[in-house]
């Protein structure tokens, strides 16, 4: 343990006298900071704005007046997307998933205002978010710290001298890899402060808990994401004969699997597993509804066979006789009808994305950093799972409402009456104000098992390699 702590000693110090080292953990400090500052502002700008147009467009809804139930239906209302806290760490997709929805009757209406569209073509390569700085800025200043931590003991003729003196290859590698490590939890302690404590502040006491361990998990899969660039990296130093050559791989590898890779991996979901047109999309829609899914049942044949249905079960010849509106039985009907239209189209746009989602997840099981992404938007509540949770929680809303406004004009209206009949502010309260939980942590992980594998994995493999090669080089004395 003695030589463990003198190795690690020696290590600290010979990085603190790299002024390149120093610069560039100074620079990636800076660069953390100004990415959390920076998704901190956005994170209580949006939140502001969805919270203030949200109560606007509550109030708008609850004094539109008296009016048709239907045409209340019509008028309908906005649904916004809260803004999870720990988005101000990872922002994931809520630049491409946009930020509200326009709910009426007849029409499922896709999300509007992409932050995305506002953006330039060089989204693609991400926001500057905190995440993205863990990522891929500090793996490169591990590259550099790490690079040469064997070959410069090899090159001096240091390393001779310290395992002739009894060091033995296994304590001198650990030695470097904790000092490595010790380093860099240093300068990112102060970051890692700050975002506990901007994701813990002014959360309610009922997701508390679940912020609490999120966060706690967040701060174990980059921890172990670093270890492994840091273990990974001393390997190939040990393995190397030349810092030089060390250097090139690991760069070469930094931008394969942090730059090439996930872009490659991206491109090939697409092409293999194509989403159509919103056109085409759609279009197929609008026609199903029109000609029923098995393209042989119109509307007026549907409309016939229920009105036939309704006569018969209440035994009366017209729909005047019946004890309620046949007009908004036969709206809701068309509305479920559309339901199993919607459900249908939009259930064969999540099985694509569904399996675009897993080529990237079977990716990672080769690359880290591919595992680590995907956890992260898992864990701060900005991936593609979480979106359409919470897209599908707006849907089961909004179909509530036309249910409330179909089922009054139903039981409250005559056949044949529509301006004459108008309900008010009652039966606009009786739809209760949207509101939306995120997942569990533990749901939100449960679509990603192939990434912690990952994970698990990759440590495993590292730890295996290290201890190889520590083993293969022992008898090396004198």
């Amino acid at each position: 343990m003695r030589r463990l702590v003198i190795i690690v000693k020696k290590e600290v110090k010979i990085a603190l006298r790299e002024r390149l080292v120093v610069a560039l953990a100074l620079i990636i400090m800076l660069v953390m900071g100004i990415a959390l500052y920076a998704g901190l502002l956005s994170y209580q700008q949006q939140e502001s704005i969805i919270s203030e147009t949200k109560d606007d467009k509550r109030k708008e809804w609850l004094h539109q007046g008296d009016k048709h139930p239907h045409i209340a239906a019509h008028f309908g209302t906005f649904v916004f997307k809260p803004k999870t806290v720990l988005s101000l760490f990872d922002f994931g997709l809520d630049a491409y998933t946009g930020t509200s929805v326009y709910l009426e009757a007849h029409h499922q209406h896709e999300f509007m205002f992409r932050p995305a569209q506002d953006h330039s073509s060089m989204i693609r390569f991400g926001e500057l978010s905190s995440a993205l700085g863990l990522k891929l800025l500090v793996p490169l200043l591990i590259i550099f710290l790490t690079f040469a931590s064997y070959t410069r003991e090899r090159e001096s003729g240091t390393l001779k001298l310290l395992i002739s003196q009894g060091i033995s290859f296994r304590t001198l590698t650990w030695g470097k890899i904790l000092a490595y490590c010790l380093i860099l939890a240093t300068i990112l302690l102060p970051f890692l402060i700050g975002i506990s404590m901007l994701s813990i502040f002014g959360v309610s006491q009922q997701t508390l808990p679940d912020v609490v361990t999120r966060v706690a998990l967040l701060i174990l899969i980059y921890g172990l994401y670093l270890f492994l660039f840091i273990a990974f990296s001393v390997w190939v130093s040990l393995r190397s004969s030349i810092g030089r050559n060390a250097l090139l791989i690991l760069l070469s590898g930094w931008i394969f699997l942090v730059i090439l890779m996930p872009k490659t991996i991206a491109n090939l979901s697409e092409s293999t597993y194509s989403l159509p047109s919103i056109r085409a999309f759609k279009s197929a829609i609008e026609q199903d509804k029109a000609s029923g899914l098995d393209g042989k049942s119109p509307r007026s044949v549907r409309i016939a066979n229920l009105e036939k249905e309704i006569l018969t079960k209440y035994e009366v010849d017209s729909v005047q006789q019946l004890p309620f509106n046949f007009e908004g039985v036969k709206m809701q009907a068309g509305e479920e009808y559309s339901h199993q239209v919607y459900d249908h189209h939009f259930g064969k746009l999540k099985e694509v994305l569904d399996r675009q989602n897993r080529l990237g997840s079977i990716a990672s099981l080769i690359n880290p950093f591919l595992s680590l992404q995907n956890l992260s938007m898992a864990l701060t509540a900005t991936d593609m799972h979480t979106f359409i949770h919470f897209e599908e929680t707006v849907e089961a809303y909004r179909r509530e409402m036309i249910r409330k406004m179909n089922t009054d004009m139903a039981e409250n209206s005559k056949y044949g009456e529509f301006f004459e009949y108008t309900a008010g502010s009652n039966l606009w309260e009786q739809l209760e104000d949207f509101s939306y939980r995120t997942p569990t942590v533990w749901a939100s992980l449960k679509p990603y098992q192939l990434e912690l594998l990952s994970l698990l994995l990759w440590s495993v493999l590292i730890l295996y390699l290290i201890n190889y090669a520590n083993r293969k080089l022992n008898p090396l004395y004198g």
